[in-house]
């Protein structure tokens, strides 16, 4: 009896094997990609929303920058998102389907990769995947992720606050003002109990290496530079400058690229790290 029942238990587990396997092979086969591009050979893109400014980036080298509707330096994480739609593979073609009605006649927004297009409309309603059209037809694509594609270019401002291998040689903060000499050491002004080596080293490590969590357009970016708040000035070896104003530091540090529009969100914890001397360390007493 006990057989009989380990043999209808196994029965019943390959007939589900053979059903899943069935449906699976019924689904719907990859279609041909969005554009004849690799994501490694996109050197142009252009984002275009109704009523906004296009969004446009160039390669240079290995980097993408922001050439407008401003000139910065592009965030790659974000823009990999971008390109990475060059070869998504399409799941449907909407054969008949009246464009109007998915909302691509005209499209929401518009991406275009080197010169391929990609309009972009509603989502369908049962899985939620994204209404697009090409130069080949209408199709339909897993909703790309991603604050990339929104209509301000915020998000693809790079979140690290300067060039990858950039030299700080200058600080002015609010309360002092720290300077690299031509021996490579630190010093600061006015003169300040907590101004070790260490200390000076340290501060001016954190503002080498930090970066924000998220991006944010500030909410008028025509006021920026009249902005309220502290004052800091960033000097890199060769005299570039950048200027932020920190507007907020609850209940996230906001430093605001007023030249760009743009607010840096960034953790409450680097305030201190970033906007004063560290306090010295505390010497361990001798045995």
């Amino acid at each position: 009896m006990k057989r009989a029942r380990l043999n209808l238990t196994l029965l019943a587990a390959a007939l589900g094997l053979g059903v899943a396997v069935y449906f699976a092979q019924q689904a719907e086969p990859a279609g041909p990609p969005l554009t004849a591009y690799k994501p490694d050979a996109v050197t142009r893109i252009v984002l275009e929303h109704p009523g906004a400014p296009p969004i446009r980036l160039e390669k240079q080298g290995s980097h993408w920058q922001l050439a407008a509707p401003i000139v910065a330096e592009a965030d790659p994480f974000e823009v990999n998102a971008l390109v990475g739609l060059a070869d998504r593979e399409t799941q449907l073609r909407l054969e008949g389907a009246t464009l109007k009605d998915l909302d691509l006649d005209p499209p929401q927004f518009t991406l275009t990769l080197n010169d391929a297009a990609i309009g972009f409309g509603s989502n369908e309603p049962i899985e939620y995947r994204r209404y697009v059209k090409t130069a080949d037809g209408a199709f339909l694509i897993e909703d790309p992720p991603g604050a990339a594609l929104d209509k301000d270019y915020a998000d693809l401002v790079a979140k690290d606050l300067f060039p990858a291998g950039a030299e700080i040689e200058r600080i002015e903060l609010p309360q002092l003002t720290l300077a690299k000499g031509a021996d490579g050491k630190w010093s600061v002004t006015p003169a300040d109990p907590n101004a070790g080596a260490d200390s000076m080293q340290k501060l001016a490590d954190g503002w080498k290496g930090a970066r924000s969590m998220w991006n944010e357009m500030a909410p008028d970016p025509k006021v920026g530079a009249k902005a309220g708040g502290d004052k800091v000035k960033v000097t890199l070896k060769g005299g570039v400058a950048r200027e932020f104003v920190v507007v907020a530091r609850e209940p996230q540090l906001k430093l605001r690229r007023a030249d760009l529009g743009v607010n840096l969100v960034m953790s409450r914890a680097l305030a201190d790290e970033l906007l004063k001397l560290p306090a010295p360390a505390l010497e361990k007493p001798k045995p």
